[in-house]
């Protein structure tokens, strides 16, 4: 009788499990008010500029990003993010690819670019900035999102904000109560 009931516990486990991160994920009040407060900064999409040129060096070495794919990752790419103390992530790049690459990050700035994701498709996502919200406790964390198809473009739903900058990127805003998603 036991073995009858342990695949349905641990069934139910998991679904108690993912409704109540998900519970923690929702908007508590603080994520909402931050949400639609929330103003996309002008600086960054002045220095898009910048961040085509940056997509332009890495796909000149896409093969060399393909080659380094993680392959343990669901999403399977490139996380090039040179400030992060992680194991799972690169911090530095091969000496034919990174003056290319790194002097897009010199020219942005710290707080800019923090790092950035090469996929299959060719799509690149920037990580420009995390940071927290003023008084809330609430996480934010911008991005930009190449995409090489424009019908790739998606458009996001709440905890996060998005903006179609041309037919190639896209600005998003994800929300977070603080603390509750690891900072890359």
């Amino acid at each position: 009788m036991l073995s009858f009931l342990r695949p349905r516990l641990a069934r139910l486990s998991i679904l108690l499990f993912l409704c109540l991160a998900s519970g923690c994920h929702l908007d508590s009040g603080e994520v909402s008010a931050v949400y639609k407060s929330y103003k996309f900064d002008p600086k960054v999409i002045e220095k898009l500029p910048i961040y085509d040129s940056l997509v332009s060096a890495v796909l000149e070495h896409f093969l060399f990003f393909q080659q380094h794919f993680n392959e343990n990752e669901s999403y399977r790419a490139y996380r090039y993010l040179p400030l992060s103390d992680r194991a799972d992530v690169f911090r530095e790049l091969l000496p034919e690819v990174a003056p290319r690459i790194d002097q897009y990050f010199t020219k942005l700035g710290k707080d800019f670019i923090y790092g950035f994701d090469v996929f299959g498709d060719s799509t690149i996502k920037i990580y420009v900035r995390s940071s927290p919200s003023g008084e809330a406790q609430v996480d934010i964390e911008e991005n930009l999102s190449y995409y090489p198809v424009r019908s790739h473009i998606r458009q996001r739903e709440f905890p996060v904000k998005d903006t179609i900058l041309n037919e190639h990127w896209q600005y998003w805003t994800r929300f977070n109560k603080q603390g509750f998603f690891p900072r890359l």
